[in-house]
Order: structure tokens, then C-alpha cells, then sequence
């Protein structure tokens, strides 16, 4: 009788879950959601503060670490979070054109991305006056701009100086999808995107460097993937693990290919690396602007990614993204866009979201991270569930639904308003991958918009 109980509950269980959830509802949220982020966009700039047309987004440290300080949490500006919401809700508004309340925020953030670009290619940060002196002599006339966080505390030189980072293929993959999308949207012919040489200029192949993370954690040397950083690194006559581990133990001399310049666009380390989640993104980008083909990176990039997901190491997945399922949400998004040559890389995600996928219809990735950021991680399993669907996949019903109703359990109201607190969608990288932070509860509620309309249109 006990075992029967017990079943008879589990049934009752599975059936509620698999049960597909009213349309008018979702988009009653969905309403309330937009609502929020049209409220909460900036519309007044404060130099060195915010800026018009952002949105509100954090750089938290959740510890200490040597040259950044302790616990924290602080305003910032990038462009990382702004085209990434720029992005969302143009795909948002291109699978329904009759939400024209999207296009004034359009409007107001594209300025905003443009100003991370130099040409084509785009930063993480803007261009701002240093926050304290670079040299221990005199300084330039004029006073260059540096990249740096907007309002987080950077106070020696040496950390001022490595924040100064050179321009990445991932804002450049962002910021020029963002174009691609402005360009659709209100037909600017005059705007310009990036070619796909652009990227190949950069790739994993002949190189006398090579980074430590990938060393320990990714293997596959040579992969002839898009590497990270739009810029020259360091050389050596003969790299090997030893020489690598020594001048990241002396980064804070000169000697060391690891210490940065004042005044110099800076690749963290000194050495370029390889992270499939940005190579997932750089391939959304040619998939839309329909540049796979001529891409000379783009196999490459398609073999590593099949290999990461069949090898299944999701923790360690992608340098600068420590959250497991953000891997599975730019891969299956890339697929979605086109790209068929990931069908395969597409059977490993949704093999692994079935099997991870918890009793409460959440997914959660490591403690460290934001307490198993249970949100931000739902939000990416279930895109990635609704992108490998829209794909052609067979995706179990059950497994949508059972997310979207742990997600409709989570909101949060503001009046009439209704939105997601945001969960970790970037990090520092590698020695402070799960120390330093950045969130945002409107790119997390926007993620949760594309969530609930792909829903109402594939359920």
C-alpha cells in the first residue's frame, strides 16, 4: 500500500508538471516584465557613474583576493550586459513585431553599445579618465583614457593598468550582432558589421603561447578555434607548463610576460586563451549575418565545441562563465541560429539537461556560485531546452514545462511590474572565475521574456 501511495503521488507529480501552462498568463507576465525594463532603462547620464540608455548591472566580489580587495558590490557599466540585452529583446521583438513597446528601448541602449566600439571591434569597457596615476613619473600630456569598471575601486597602479583590456571577440561578437539586429529592425543601411576575417585574424593555431587554464582544464592544443582577445600576445622562443607557471608566479615584475603596461590595451596574463562559450557566441554572430561559411575559424570552433560537450567537464566549461548551463545556452543558441554543424554537440546538451534537471523543475550550478544560482541557471536550461526544440530536436514537453513552472514560482513584483533577481552571467576568469561577479536583474528578466514568448510560440 506504502508503494502504491508513493507512485499514485509521483504520477500526480509528473502529470501536473507536463501539463502545458495558459498562454494569457504567460503573457500577462511577459507584459509586466517589459513594463519593468522599459521603467528601469537609465534616461539620465552621470559621467563615470551611469549612462543613458543602460540598464543597472553589478560587479560583486564575494571573497578576497590579493590586488582587488574584499566583499563588494558596485555599479558598472559594460557592454557585455548591454548588448546582451539589446540582443534579447530585438530577438524577442523579431518573433513578434506587434511588441512596439520594445522598440523605444532599442533606440535609447544601441547608442550606449556603440560607445564600447572602435570600428567594428568592441570592449568590455568604456573608454574613462584613469582613476589615479599610472607611472611613477611623469605622466602623458594629454592624459589617455584607459578601459576600466565604471565605479568599482581600483587603487594600485598594477590593477589599474591590467584593467586597461584589449578589445574581445566576445563584446565584438555581441556589439556587431547588436548592428545586425538595429539594421533589421529600423532598416539603417548606412550601419556596418564585421566580417568574418575579422575573427579569423585571431585563432588557436601555430602560436608560441599558450594560457595555463587551457593547459589544466581544456586540453585540445592547436585547435584552430577563435581565441579571446583581439590582440597580440606574448611570445615565447619555446613555451612549456614550467615557463608558463613561473611567470604567472612573478606576474608583479617586469620581467614577466604577465605584467601590464601603462597605458597599453592588456590581455589578462599576457596569453590569449581559448573558451567555448565565447567561440559558441562568435558563432551565433556568423550564423546570423550568414558568415559560417567563409569563416575560416568556425570548423574549428564547431569540433571543440562537440568535443567539450561530449567530454561533459561543465563546471570547469568556459573561463570567464562559471555558471555550468551558460555553456549549454550559447551553444544551443548558436544551433538555433543556423548553425547545423552543432546537431551533434545539440544530442550531448539535451542528454545532460535531462539527467540534471531537479525535482522542482530547476537546474543549479556550483555553490560557489551565487548559492547554486538556481534562477539564472533555470533560465539557461530552459532556453537552451526551447532552442534545441526550435532547432528540430525532440525535446520532452515534461522537461519544459517542469522549468517553467519552477521560473513562474521565482517572481518578483514591483506594483504592477514583474521581474527575476539576477544571477551571475560573467566573471572575472580564471583565479577569480568564482570570486568576482557580475549580475543584473534585467538581463536575467529579459532572459526570462525570450524564455516565456519562445514557449507560448513552441509549445
Amino acid at each position: 500500500m506504502h508503494y502504491k501511495v508513493l507512485f499514485l503521488l509521483f504520477v500526480s507529480h509528473f502529470h501536473l508538471f507536463s501539463q502545458t501552462i495558459s498562454t494569457d498568463s504567460i503573457q500577462t507576465d511577459i507584459d509586466a516584465c517589459l513594463l519593468y525594463l522599459s521603467t528601469r532603462q537609465c534616461t539620465q547620464t552621470i559621467d563615470g557613474k551611469q549612462y543613458a540608455g543602460e540598464w543597472e548591472a553589478h560587479m560583486r566580489m564575494e571573497g578576497s583576493i590579493l590586488l582587488l580587495g574584499s566583499k563588494s558590490n558596485y555599479r558598472d557599466s559594460n557592454c557585455f550586459t548591454m548588448a546582451g540585452i539589446h540582443n534579447i529583446l530585438a530577438e524577442i521583438y523579431l518573433a513578434d513585431t506587434s511588441r512596439k513597446e520594445i522598440l523605444p528601448m532599442l533606440r535609447k541602449v544601441f547608442p550606449e553599445v556603440l560607445s564600447y566600439a572602435t570600428g567594428q571591434r568592441f570592449n568590455f569597457w568604456k573608454q574613462l579618465p584613469p582613476n589615479r596615476d599610472l607611472l611613477l613619473g611623469s605622466e602623458p600630456d594629454p592624459l589617455p583614457l584607459v578601459r576600466r569598471p565604471t565605479t568599482f575601486t581600483l587603487k594600485n597602479r598594477f590593477i589599474n593598468k591590467a584593467a586597461n583590456v584589449e578589445n574581445d571577440a566576445d563584446d565584438t561578437s555581441m556589439g556587431n550582432l547588436a548592428v545586425w539586429y538595429h539594421k533589421k529592425i529600423f532598416g539603417i543601411d548606412t550601419l556596418r558589421t564585421a566580417k568574418s576575417n575579422l575573427f579569423d585574424r585571431y585563432l588557436d593555431k601555430d602560436r608560441k603561447n599558450r594560457h595555463w587554464y587551457n593547459y589544466l582544464y581544456h586540453g585540445f592544443k592547436n585547435s584552430g578555434a577563435f581565441l579571446t582577445w583581439l590582440g597580440e600576445e606574448e611570445a615565447f622562443d619555446h613555451w612549456n607548463i614550467t615557463k608558463a607557471v613561473w611567470h604567472n608566479l612573478t606576474f608583479y615584475i617586469p620581467y614577466s610576460v604577465c605584467f601590464p603596461q601603462a597605458y597599453k590595451p592588456y590581455i589578462p596574463w599576457g596569453t590569449n586563451d581559448v573558451d567555448v562559450v565565447v567561440n559558441a557566441n562568435v558563432l551565433t554572430y556568423l550564423a546570423k549575418s550568414g558568415l559560417t561559411l567563409s569563416s575560416k575559424g568556425s570548423h574549428a570552433a564547431h569540433i571543440l565545441i562537440e568535443k567539450h560537450a561530449r567530454r561533459g567537464r561543465w563546471a570547469r566549461m568556459g573561463i570567464y562563465y562559471p555558471n555550468r548551463f551558460h555553456f549549454h545556452y550559447t551553444a544551443s543558441r548558436a544551433f538555433a541560429a543556423g548553425d547545423t554543424a552543432l546537431a551533434k554537440t545539440g544530442e550531448y546538451l539535451l542528454d545532460n539537461l535531462s539527467k540534471t534537471q531537479q525535482a522542482d523543475g530547476s537546474y543549479k550550478s556550483d555553490k560557489k556560485v551565487n548559492n547554486h544560482d538556481r534562477i539564472q541557471s533555470t533560465v539557461y536550461g530552459l532556453l537552451s531546452l526551447l532552442y534545441l526544440k526550435e532547432a528540430g530536436m525532440k525535446v520532452p514537453s515534461a522537461l519544459i514545462n517542469h522549468s517553467m513552472a519552477y521560473l513562474r514560482s521565482q517572481r518578483s513584483f514591483d506594483n504592477q511590474m514583474v521581474y527575476w533577481k539576477g544571477g551571475v552571467f560573467f566573471s572575472g576568469g580564471t583565479v577569480v572565475r568564482k570570486t568576482l561577479f557580475f549580475t543584473s536583474d534585467a538581463y536575467t528578466t529579459a532572459l526570462v521574456i525570450l524564455a516565456f514568448q519562445k514557449y507560448i510560440q513552441l509549445m
